[in-house]
C-alpha cells in the first residue's frame, strides 16, 4: 500500500526549522564564551545573563502565540520572527564590543523568538484535516530537522569564531536564518490556504489607534523592555509575575475538571520533576561549558577542538537514541510506567553528573580532564531527554480536556524552558571563582557531585512514593475481592 506523501509545504517549514535552530543553538554555543572571554564577563554575571536570555526566549512565545491566533496569523508571525531574529544575529556580529549592543541584539532575538517558535509548529498544524494520517509524520520529521541544525550549528558557528573571531560566528549564525528565511518566503504560493493576516482586526481602532499602530509600537517598544531587563538582570521578575498567572490558571483548571483532579495533580508533579531535570540539563550551556573550555584536553590528532563543538553531542545523542521512542510511546499507560520512565530520565543525568564529577576530580590530579570522558557525560544527558518531555506531552495531551490541553502543553514550556533556564543560572553561580585555578576545579568537582546526589536521591524518593502508592491501590483491589 502506498504511502501518501506529505503537503509540499511542509519542505519549506523543515527548511526554515533547521536553518532557525541552526541560528539559535549557533549563537548558544558561543555566548557564554564570548561573554567571558571577549567582554571580559565575570563568571556569575556571563550565567547570569546567559540565563536571563534563554529564559526569556521561552516566555515570548505565549505573546507571539497570542497574536498570531488573533491579528497575524502563523505564516506572517514566522516571517516577522526570522527577520527579527536575523536583525539580532546582525547586530551582534557587527564587530562591535559594547556591552549594549549585546544586550540590543539579545532582545531582537528574543522578540524574533516569541514570534517564530511557538507559531511554526501551528502553521504544520494547520497543513492537515484533523483526521489526516500524516500529521503525527509531518511533525517527526519537523523534529528531525530540528536536530540536524542543532547538530551542524555548533561544529560551523564554532569552528567559524575559533579560525575568524567571535563575530564571524554569531553572523554565521544570522546568515543561516536568512537563507532559511529566503527558502521559506520562496514557497509562499503553498501557504494560500493557510490563516492570513486578519485584515479588519488590524484596522480596528482601539484608544484611538488602530490595532496595526499599536502593533509597530510594541515592536518598538518590546526590545527595549528586553533590553533593560537583561541589562539590570531583572528578568526573574518578569518570570515571576507569569508564574503566578500560570499557577491561577492551573487552580481554576483545577477546579472547573474535579473529575480529573487526580490526573491533572499528576501532571503538575511531572511539571515540577521535568523543571527539576532542565534545570541540571541548561547546565550544558553555561557551567559545563566554561568547565570544558578550561580544564578538559581538546586535543585530538594535534588539533584543538573548539568548546562550542561539544553542544553538538547532545542533540547527536538524542537522534542516536531515537529508537527508545518506540519504547516511550507504548500503549501501556498507566501511572507506575510513566514514573519509572522519569526516574530513568532522572538516573541517566544523574550517573551523567558523576561522570564530570570523576573528571573534575581527574583534573585535580593530572592537571586536565578528559574530553572523552567529557563525551560519554554528555551522551548520557541527552539520552536522558528522551524519558523526560515525551512522556509528559502524551500525558498531557491523553486528557483531551476541550480548551485545556493546550494551555497545560504551554505552562509545562514554561516551567521547563523559562523557569528551569532562570534557576539553572542560579544554581550554576556554585561554579563561580574568581580566578581559574584549583580552587575552581574542585568548585566545579563538588557542583557536579552534588548535582548527581541530589538527582539520585530524587529517584530514591519518587520509587519509594510510587512504591508505596502501587502498594496501597494493589491491597485496596484485594480486599474489595
Amino acid at each position: 500500500m502506498k504511502t501518501p506523501s506529505q503537503p509540499r509545504a511542509i519542505y519549506y517549514i523543515v527548511a526554515i526549522q533547521i536553518w532557525e535552530y541552526f541560528s539559535f543553538y549557533g549563537m548558544r554555543a558561543l555566548l557564554i564564551l564570548y561573554l567571558t572571554h571577549q567582554l571580559g564577563f565575570t563568571d556569575s554575571h556571563a550565567i547570569d545573563l546567559f540565563s536571563a536570555y534563554a529564559s526569556l526566549v521561552y516566555v515570548t512565545p505565549i505573546i507571539g502565540g497570542w497574536l498570531a491566533d488573533r491579528v497575524l496569523g502563523n505564516r506572517t508571525a514566522v516571517v516577522i520572527g526570522a527577520l527579527l531574529m536575523t536583525l539580532g544575529h546582525i547586530v551582534l556580529g557587527l564587530g562591535s564590543n559594547s556591552a549594549q549592543s549585546l544586550y540590543l541584539a539579545l532582545a531582537i532575538i528574543i522578540c524574533g523568538y516569541g514570534l517564530f517558535k511557538s507559531n511554526i509548529s501551528c502553521l504544520l498544524g494547520e497543513l492537515y484535516a484533523p483526521d489526516d494520517a500524516r500529521r503525527d509524520g509531518g511533525f517527526s520529521l519537523l523534529y528531525a530537522a530540528g536536530n540536524i541544525g542543532s547538530i551542524a550549528a555548533p561544529i560551523a558557528c564554532g569552528l567559524a569564531a575559533q579560525w575568524y573571531g567571535w563575530h564571524t560566528g554569531f553572523a554565521l549564525a544570522g546568515i543561516g536564518m536568512f537563507i532559511g528565511l529566503m527558502v521559506f518566503i520562496s514557497g509562499h504560493r503553498y501557504f494560500r490556504h493557510t490563516q492570513q493576516v486578519n485584515r479588519p482586526a488590524l484596522r480596528t481602532v482601539k484608544c484611538s489607534l488602530p490595532v496595526w499602530s499599536w502593533l509597530l509600537l510594541a515592536l518598538c517598544i518590546a526590545p527595549v523592555l528586553f533590553t533593560l531587563l537583561l541589562k539590570y538582570n531583572a528578568a526573574g521578575y518578569l518570570l515571576m509575575l507569569v508564574c503566578v498567572i500560570a499557577t491561577g490558571i492551573v487552580t481554576r483548571i483545577m477546579f472547573t475538571f474535579p473529575q480529573h483532579r487526580r490526573a491533572l495533580w499528576q501532571i503538575v508533579a511531572l511539571m515540577l520533576t521535568g523543571t527539576l531535570f532542565w534545570v541540571l540539563a541548561q547546565q550544558g550551556g553555561s557551567s559545563i561549558s566554561l568547565f570544558i573550555d578550561r580544564f578538559v584536553d581538546r586535543h585530538w590528532l594535534n588539533l584543538e577542538v573548539p568548546t562550542a563543538l561539544f553542544q553538538s553531542v547532545n542533540a547527536v545523542a538524542v537522534m542516536v537514541a531515537g529508537g527508545v521512542l518506540a519504547w516511550l510511546v507504548s500503549p501501556e499507560s498507566s501511572g507506575l510506567r510513566v514514573w519509572l520512565k522519569f526516574a530513568l530520565g532522572l538516573v541517566l543525568m544523574g550517573a551523567g553528573f558523576m561522570l564530570l564529577a570523576l573528571n573534575a576530580h581527574s583534573a585535580q590530579l593530572q592537571g586536565q580532564a578528559s574530553m572523552g570522558v567529557m563525551i560519554a557525560g554528555l551522551t548520557l544527558m541527552g539520552f536522558a531527554e528522551l524519558f523526560i518531555d515525551p512522556v509528559a506531552m502524551a500525558q498531557i495531551t491523553r486528557l483531551n480536556l476541550p480548551g485545556v490541553t493546550g494551555v497545560l502543553t504551554g505552562i509545562y514550556m514554561l516551567a521547563t524552558g523559562a523557569v528551569a533556564n532562570w534557576l539553572a543560572g542560579v544554581v550554576a553561580q556554585q561554579t563561580t571563582e574568581s580566578q581559574i585555578s584549583d580552587v575552581a576545579v574542585a568548585a566545579y568537582g563538588r557542583f557536579f557531585a552534588q548535582m548527581g546526589e541530589w538527582t539520585l536521591i530524587c529517584v530514591v524518593v519518587m520509587i519509594a512514593v510510587v512504591g508505596i502508592r502501587w502498594i496501597g491501590c494493589r491491597a485496596v483491589r484485594v480486599r474489595c475481592q
